[in-house]
């Protein structure tokens, strides 16, 4: 079972389907090929958030909808960009068109600022496996792409500007939510700014940030799935249904993502603070705000927690009963706590 999804043919099949379109993105050259890369990706990935409940399928056709109309935009905008040498005897203004496009389409399928209305939607009904393919893997080819275009002067200030309003929507829509697949969400709109603005100045980097932030996000959905919950009131249950040690490392994947110190999520901050602060000390400072925002809310959760549980007493192992899966998730929370300081020494080390 992968997070309440049952391993089937037809699963696994559209798995590789829409795995294979991302690595492909990675390594196409071409405009054309790496349009056809993100299709098979996009068309391997409807099956798989498409499920038995009625919110699960109104997430695939809202995602449908969306990725088709950003789909329509890359394409339009290819063949305007990739056919200059015949408009050009038109109007240049039709090449300045082509880019606008092209931009507002990968905008509109990584639900950037203004096109981020529906991210929050199909997250909030969506599996937890579809959440964490939604937040990671299909972002990854489209910031790829982005990060290869090479864009230049106001164009690139004006993608990364929209790129830091996403944090600060993804900042602000999280103090609202009770439900933790909306605050997950939002949480990806804030991340999402950092992930850009990283890619934009060094792929390289952007791959670290991306491999750290997956196993961030992939230790909590996990862990949440573990404990069958779904909203944060259900919080001072998790001490009593799995045992205080769970208990610790789910909240702690929260804190993590918002870049506490020495959690393992602040050599994440890391990368994107040093990259940025010698060329966009302004937009640092927004990203920086919305991330102390985030962890305002995070840390006020876990708080709430532990004075709903603080009278209590129950065993550090107390209600725990593991298996394989149990495992692996102590042992992406034990990484969690102590892999904060080699990982900000790693991340100086790429850097200088």
């Amino acid at each position: 079972m992968v997070w309440s999804m049952m391993i089937s043919p037809s699963f696994i099949m559209f798995f590789i389907m829409s795995l294979t379109g991302t690595v492909m993105v990675l390594l196409s050259s071409g405009l054309l090929g790496m349009w056809i890369c993100l299709e098979l990706s996009f068309f391997g990935f409807i099956p798989l958030l498409n499920g038995k409940t009625v919110g699960e399928n109104e997430s695939a056709v809202k995602y449908f909808v969306v990725q088709s109309v950003g789909s329509g935009l890359l394409l339009f905008s290819f063949l305007l960009v990739s056919g200059d040498y015949l408009v050009m005897m038109v109007s240049p203004m039709w090449i300045v068109l082509g880019g606008g496009l092209l931009v507002l389409g990968f905008m509109t399928k990584l639900g950037v600022f203004p096109m981020h209305f529906w991210f929050p939607s199909v997250m909030s009904t969506a599996s937890w496996f579809s959440c964490f393919w939604l937040s990671v893997v299909q972002k990854l080819g489209p910031f790829w792409a982005l990060g290869g275009l090479g864009l230049s002067g106001y164009g690139l200030l004006g993608f990364m500007s929209t790129l830091v309003l996403t944090s600060v929507v993804g900042a602000f829509g999280g103090l609202a939510q009770v439900q933790f697949r909306p605050l997950l969400a939002y949480s990806s709109l804030g991340q999402t700014g950092w992930i850009g603005l990283v890619v934009m100045l060094s792929s390289e980097l952007f791959l670290y940030y991306i491999v750290l932030y997956s196993l961030l996000l992939a230790g909590l959905l996990w862990g949440l799935n573990l404990l069958n919950s779904y909203s944060i009131l259900s919080i001072p249950g998790w001490s009593f249904s799995k045992g205080v040690l769970f208990w610790i490392f789910s909240c702690s994947f929260f804190i993590s993502l918002s870049g506490l110190p020495p959690l393992a999520g602040s050599a994440m901050k890391l990368l994107g603070i040093l990259v940025l602060v010698g060329q966009y000390p302004i937009y640092l400072s927004v990203l920086i705000f919305t991330s102390m925002i985030s962890l305002y809310y995070y840390l006020t959760m876990f708080i709430s927690s532990v004075v709903c549980v603080g009278g209590s007493s129950f065993s550090v192992l107390d209600g725990i009963v593991f298996g394989g899966v149990s495992y692996m998730f102590v042992l992406l929370g034990v990484m969690n706590w102590i892999g904060g300081l080699p990982l900000f020494m790693l991340a100086g080390m790429l850097l200088f």
